[in-house]
């Protein structure tokens, strides 16, 4: 009786530990892919190769009010309307996306590479590196 209870338990700590290992495997390869296809980009990187996508701008109305990257697509990270507007994007384009300092987007970005968006790249310092690297900012 003992050695039944002894294997019953046994058997029932292997299967719960292999349970557990390939959760936390399929987790941490679920955290590895969304953020491995977010790539941070300097300003100088960000304006050579934006050029090959569609670059946008997640800030408020009243931020792209004082300048923004020239062509870029205004999607306010805040507006309940932003999803509805992510989602009418194509999922083979390149994304580029900044904000003001780069936390926004970068949660944003995140958001896009968790809904299958494949190639996002993201403005490290947002808008305010891009000024300080003497890029151009325009007031459309």
């Amino acid at each position: 009786m003992q050695k039944a209870l002894l294997l019953l338990s046994a058997g029932i700590m292997a299967f719960s530990s292999c349970e557990s290992k390939r959760e936390n495997t399929e987790a941490a390869s679920s955290s590895q892919s969304a953020t491995a296809t977010v790539t941070n980009l300097n300003p100088s990187e960000f304006q050579q190769k934006s050029t090959n996508g569609i670059v946008v701008d997640v800030r408020t109305a009243e931020e792209i009010a004082e300048g923004k990257i020239a062509g870029a697509l205004e999607l306010d990270y805040f507006l309940p309307s932003f999803q509805s507007q992510v989602e009418k994007l194509s999922k083979d384009e390149e994304i580029y996306i900044y904000c003001a300092v780069g936390a926004r987007s970068r949660e944003a970005a995140e958001m896009l590479t968790q809904q299958g968006f494949t190639k996002v790249y993201h403005l490290s310092g947002g808008i305010q590196a891009w000024a300080r690297s003497g890029l151009p900012i325009v007031q459309e």
